[in-house]
């Protein structure tokens, strides 16, 4: 607010000696020129060290923008003392001030500047320099001089009310913004808590299953060796993924991150969702130079899940099995590709929950990947398809 007064500052200092030169050498009127000049030319300097305090320093709070709001009203009380008091047209821009505190300044500072502004109006009331009469001319010059003051007013609270206006719907989309992501991150916690129960509860019926198994190999009539072999390797498998689920809850809620190159992340991903997807073709093309960024817990998952994505759109179309994923640096972010060829973007939110895969996957996608500080952006493919594209930040690597 203190940087728009400034600038608004700077056209009320040249209407007033552009007021103050058209009254004398216009009108003829013999009003005393040196302090009618002197004193906008004092609020000019003032205006410039406030102009250089805003740029250096920032607005500062609410006692700057009252500190700046008494200087203008004792600006324009010395220039309504040496040009008529209250008889002068242009005394009714005293509510400028006061609609600007009573917008931007909580109830004390407010109506301790409203006290001020009525103090003032009513101390000139006996306190002022006449202006000189023109002869015949007096009533309409002061008809014209509240047209101007009126015109004034309006241009100065339009632009004012406005900007505070688009401050508010701001504020009020910054406020939306963080909600969103408060309710996301929300639902992250609450499947990880979920994830680290489920990791409790699988791992006892997994212990007996390998107990029954080694019971049924020592019986005498055991399975066969392969079916043995196999049913051994999916349960090393399972135990596996039980303890990577269980340190990706206590890592999440613990907000532990690590810095990786990107190309590890990315093959680190590939390669456990190559697994689980072994029908799928993966192309992948990295050119990502070394660069390392800062890995979320939930990120790898975040990534699969974009992943699984991109394969279910591939299915419900039936054009392809291949899923082109292209790893690139630019500049300081690095970028992740993910591209099929599906039906494209989903256009509506109705749309995209009626997708499987969609729905709180990409949730959790979208949380993740903001906990990393990145960006997920959906667009349309060319031929076809829709591409997903992860941002993340290039990670400074500390020596």
């Amino acid at each position: 607010m203190i940087q728009l007064l400034v600038y608004l500052r700077y056209l009320a200092i040249a209407g007033q000696l552009l007021a103050v030169a058209f009254a004398s050498q216009r009108l003829g009127l013999a009003i005393p020129l040196r302090p009618l000049v002197g004193i906008p030319l004092a609020l000019l300097a003032f205006n410039l060290a406030s102009h250089l305090w805003v740029r250096r320093r920032g607005e500062g709070g609410a006692w700057a923008l009252s500190l700046q709001l008494v200087v203008d009203l004792i600006a324009l009380t010395a220039l309504l003392y040496f040009s008529g008091g209250p008889a002068n047209p242009f005394v009714s821009l005293y509510l400028v001030p006061v609609a600007l505190a009573a917008s931007s300044l909580r109830i004390g500072p407010m109506a301790a500047l409203t006290v001020l502004t009525a103090a003032l109006y009513t101390w000139l009331l006996g306190h002022h320099v006449p202006l000189p009469h023109v002869h015949g001319g007096d009533f309409e010059l002061h008809v014209t001089g509240m047209w101007v003051n009126f015109l004034l007013s309006a241009v100065i609270m339009t632009v004012v009310l406005g900007r505070f206006m688009a401050i508010v719907r701001e504020q009020r989309q910054r406020l939306s913004a963080a909600r969103e992501r408060a309710m996301r991150d929300e639902s992250l916690l609450a499947l990880g808590s979920l994830a680290a129960g489920t990791a409790h509860e699988l791992n006892t019926p997994l212990t007996t299953m390998g107990l029954l198994l080694d019971e049924w190999a020592a019986s005498e009539a055991p399975p066969g060796e392969e079916d043995l072999a196999v049913m051994r390797t999916q349960l090393a498998h399972c135990r596996q993924h039980v303890r990577a689920l269980a340190d990706l809850a206590r890592r999440g809620a613990m907000g532990e991150t690590s810095v990786e190159p990107a190309s590890s992340l990315l093959d680190g991903c590939v390669d456990t969702w190559r697994v689980l997807r072994p029908g799928v073709t993966v192309r992948v093309d990295d050119v990502s130079d070394g660069a390392r960024v800062r890995v979320d817990p939930g990120l790898p998952q975040a990534l699969i899940n974009l992943l699984n994505n991109a394969a279910d759109a591939n299915g419900r179309t039936g054009a392809t099995n291949v899923v082109d994923v292209a790893l690139a640096r630019n500049g300081t972010r690095v970028r992740i590709s993910i591209a099929d060829r599906g039906p494209g973007p989903a256009r509506d939110p109705d749309e995209r929950a009626e997708r499987r895969g969609l729905g709180i996957g990409l949730l959790i996608s979208n949380a993740s990947i903001e906990r990393s500080n990145g960006v997920v952006r959906q667009f349309a493919r060319d031929g076809g398809g829709c591409v997903t594209e992860v941002e993340l930040p290039v990670a400074e690597v500390v020596a």
